[in-house]
């Protein structure tokens, strides 16, 4: 079963560190589709036997599937749209900005590696009591050393090889090679603007088409220069007046008919880029007039997306051991109450994880390391 990632964008301190406005809004819709994700994953609780197979009809027993089917159903695309709001906003951030290559090292790993680490050491020690108890890891089936040696690095699914341990984490891991492409293309970037992006976002495009089955970095890049594209072009003429509102219309139009003509594959293709494009560079447009509680409600989302993604499988699989095997959890999670617990407990962990560990094991990194401190501590006080 394929995880869907919430790898995250650049802070707000690196944003203060480079002078450029941090985008909330953009952050808030990143936010809200983390939580599809949590639906999305819902399944797993209709495929915890030992052969990892969802129960017969297991849509029609989702509660509440009448209304939240989008969800259900269609939380699978998410991780195009975190990969596209990357690409958005590490271009605004450091396109045509002055930021050195360790104090970019050292700000990815302090945002990225705690917490993958902590739940990558939580899932080991639930799968070996898995093991214990029922014979077998639940989900995910890979369970070796080769596996977590990969999961240790990030580097679990830069080939495919099978979803492992946290399974959703190979979102990030592939994401993490396409920032390294990022970074050693910054120059090319600055020098030929959009058509360089462009031109990495199709050749990404076209390798994904050709050995997508060997590699998702392929599809990640495709996505990530997409949006790397629509901050340059923002950035240029295009992103002025009636210029932005016609290249708004244009990638909305295009994305919608795609889709409508070709369906999941159209989707797929433009219509996530067209638009999820368009209402980006419109949330951009009015980031300056954002009330303040709507800027502090995309913040609070935004700040509690890496942990949605990282805790949710851990809780699954802690209810999945609390339950079984006196309680097949195919039946109880046919009940409202059930979905409420699980999603209550992935965004309060989410909330407990990034207040009492993420954010101060990220400044800590940075303050050790050597990424932006003075940013880092704004971040800590303002945040």
């Amino acid at each position: 079963m394929e995880g869907r990632g919430a790898a995250q964008g650049t802070g707000r301190a690196e944003r203060k560190a480079a002078n450029r406005p941090y985008l909330s809004l953009i952050d808030g819709v990143r936010g809200i589709a983390a939580l599809s994700v949590l639906f999305y994953h819902y399944v797993h609780f209709f495929m915890s036997g030992s052969d990892r197979r969802k129960v017969p009809g297991y849509l029609e027993l989702f509660p509440g599937r009448e209304f939240l089917w989008p969800a259900y159903e269609w939380g699978y695309f998410a991780v195009q749209i975190f990969w596209l709001i990357s690409g958005f906003v590490f271009a605004h951030v450091y396109y045509g900005h002055r930021v050195g290559t360790r104090s970019f090292l050292v700000n990815r790993i302090a945002r990225l590696y705690p917490l993958h680490l902590l739940t990558l050491l939580v899932v080991t020690a639930l799968q070996l009591v898995a093991l214990h108890r029922l014979g077998y890891t639940p989900i995910y089936g890979k369970f070796d050393w080769q596996h977590f040696v990969a999961q240790l690095f990030l580097a679990s699914d830069w080939i495919r090889t099978g979803l492992s341990f946290n399974g959703p984490v190979w979102s990030v891991s592939v994401e993490i090679a396409v920032y390294a492409v990022f970074w050693l293309t910054r120059g090319l970037a600055r020098r030929f603007g959009a058509f360089f992006t462009i031109a990495m976002a199709l050749g990404f495009a076209w390798a994904d088409h050709e050995w997508g089955a060997q590699s998702g970095v392929l599809s990640c890049g495709s996505y990530f220069f997409a949006g790397c594209t629509l901050s340059v072009l923002r950035e240029g003429r295009l992103g002025k007046g009636w210029w932005l509102a016609g290249l708004v219309a244009l990638l909305a139009a295009v994305g919608l008919a795609v889709t409508l003509h070709w369906g999941v594959e159209g989707w797929r293709a433009f219509g996530i880029t067209g638009m999820f494009g368009a209402l980006f560079l419109l949330l951009a447009q009015w980031q300056s007039r954002a009330p303040a509680w709507l800027d502090r409600s995309c913040e609070w989302l935004g700040e509690n997306t890496y942990g949605v993604y990282l805790w949710h499988f851990p809780i699954q699989l802690t209810l999945m051991l609390v339950l079984m095997p006196a309680i097949k959890t195919q039946e109880i999670a046919q009940n409202w109450w059930f979905l409420a617990l699980y999603f209550t407990l992935a965004v309060a962990m989410a909330r407990v994880s990034y207040v009492w560990f993420e954010r101060p094991m990220r400044d800590f990194l940075r303050d050790r390391l050597g990424g932006q401190r003075r940013a880092a501590r704004d971040a800590a006080k303002g945040g």
